[in-house]
């Protein structure tokens, strides 16, 4: 009888630690709240708080929270259990991979030669010819984007996302879209989802890059709880025809993704 307490006990334990885990708050911006019984208390960075907790974000508020391997982001109004979102990032955790990995393909051109349609069309794209240097010529635009595709495909994210702002910052025009989408690329692919969506919310939703950058942000915003603005640019996508290649198919199947959620 005592073994057979023992092992119940040890099921208990073990259902506890699947229901809920501790997660942490990573990061933070804006209006954030965790509900506390009938109230609600302000979150913060660093601040624990148990997945099994129902967050409520402000307009224009941000959240992520961390645990282990796992990562809640929240980047759009409305009230959330996180419970789900972590159900739900388990699911998706594939489609988003795929995703990432083809529009990645723009930042890096050695990894999309010969890999897809859209690497081949907007491949020319990535860095075009410099017509006018005049506005800032001490500053080699096309080096530092190559320092931050060498440290792409070393799998250091962080890094070059900093040195794809830098060029960012010195570029104009289409030159400056690319290394601006290059960034929240690798923000993305660092695990700092947030701040990819931030920065892609900057850049225009017209030009050689509407096309990615709406793919791009459709996936992070279904990722981070944003669907109603995901379905509203992938639509606008398609109506304008700024999708070229598997770009097209890649749309429907976010917006598809959007409209299920």
């Amino acid at each position: 009888m005592k073994r057979i307490t023992v092992v119940i006990m040890i099921a208990f334990v073990a259902a506890l630690s699947l229901s809920a885990m501790p997660l942490t708050v990573s990061w933070s911006d804006g209006k954030v709240d965790v509900q506390k019984g009938s109230a609600w208390a302000a979150v913060s960075m660093g601040d624990k708080i148990d997945s099994a907790s129902t967050i409520r974000l402000g307009k224009g508020a941000s959240v992520e929270f961390s645990g282990g391997q796992r990562k809640v982001a929240l980047t759009s109004e409305g009230t959330y259990l996180l419970d789900n979102l972590l159900k739900k990032g388990a699911v998706a955790s594939k489609q988003n991979t795929s995703a990432m990995n083809k529009l990645g393909k723009l930042v890096d051109p050695q990894a999309s030669v010969g890999s897809t349609t859209v690497a081949a069309v907007r491949g020319a794209a990535i860095e075009p010819a410099k017509e006018s240097t005049d506005w800032q010529s001490d500053v080699d635009v096309s080096a530092i984007m190559e320092e931050g595709r060498k440290l792409v495909r070393s799998g250091d994210y962080a890094n070059a996302a900093l040195k794809f702002k830098d060029a960012a910052d010195a570029a104009e025009g289409v030159e400056k879209d690319s290394a601006t989408y290059s960034e929240a690329w690798a923000l993305a692919a660092g695990d700092s989802q947030v701040k990819a969506v931030k920065v892609l919310r900057t850049m225009p939703s017209t030009g050689n890059w509407a096309g990615p950058r709406a793919l791009l942000l459709a996936r992070l915003d279904i990722d981070s709880g944003a669907n109603a603005e995901a379905k509203s640019v992938v639509q606008s996508g398609l109506s304008s025809k700024l999708f070229v290649g598997d770009e097209i198919d890649l749309a429907k199947s976010l917006l598809d993704e959007a409209s299920a959620q």
